[in-house]
């Protein structure tokens, strides 16, 4: 009952890009863990149009990054990301990662992908519209949505927050797999670590 209750919930699918409500057209609340996540669309460092509403039926990462953030250059070095999306190649999981900095553009994203040879979608989100809705506060920060629209992670990617250990507990690769296997989310929230957003305190 409580599945098909949730499935219901996905049916009414606003655009929060434009009026910041959530999928079932509640007012977006301080923490979004545990609700239906808010759609947005952004565009992709192809020029595509990408909106979160396309991916219904999947999980989906988000991974707020910046390209200056040290801590997002050592996790690309070790192929972090790379190698935890590799790992659920044909289980229907979806990797978005989302640049939020102000100064930042396009091509700055198009270098980023081909530098580290990426093969998911990198989104510009450059006046931080969607970062400042996710509440993203750090690079990097992730977010997982799973196949019915609810944020069931939030936080750090792991726990190495200096990049110095050699076994470093993985807290999306956690999440992820407890999902897929149709388990509770042992660890939903965990404080996130790295170099502040670069919003535009202007905008």
């Amino acid at each position: 009952m409580r599945i098909l209750y949730l499935f219901l919930l996905t049916i009414s699918v606003v655009n929060a890009e434009i009026d910041n409500t959530a999928f079932n057209n509640s007012p977006i609340i301080p923490n979004l863990l545990g609700k239906l996540a808010p759609n947005f669309t952004l565009i992709d460092s192809g020029g595509e149009s990408i909106s979160l509403r396309d991916f219904k039926g999947k999980h989906v990462v988000l991974e707020w990054f910046n390209p200056d953030c040290r801590r997002v250059q050592q996790h690309y070095q070790n192929n972090s990301m790379q190698k935890l999306l590799k790992k659920y190649s044909g289980k229907e999981v979806i990797w978005l990662a989302i640049n939020s900095s102000y100064y930042m553009n396009q091509e700055d994203n198009k270098r980023w992908r081909d530098v580290n040879s990426l093969s998911y979608r990198l989104l510009g989100d450059f006046t931080g519209k969607v970062g400042k809705l996710y509440q993203a506060r750090t690079t990097p920060q992730v977010y997982i949505i799973n196949p019915i629209g609810i944020l069931i992670y939030q936080g750090a990617f792991d726990d190495n927050p200096e990049g110095d250990k050699s076994e470093p507990i993985n807290y999306v690769e956690m999440a992820l797999d407890e999902s897929l296997a149709g388990k509770p989310i042992s660890k939903p929230e965990v404080e996130p670590y790295g170099c502040s957003v670069k919003y535009n305190i202007e905008g």
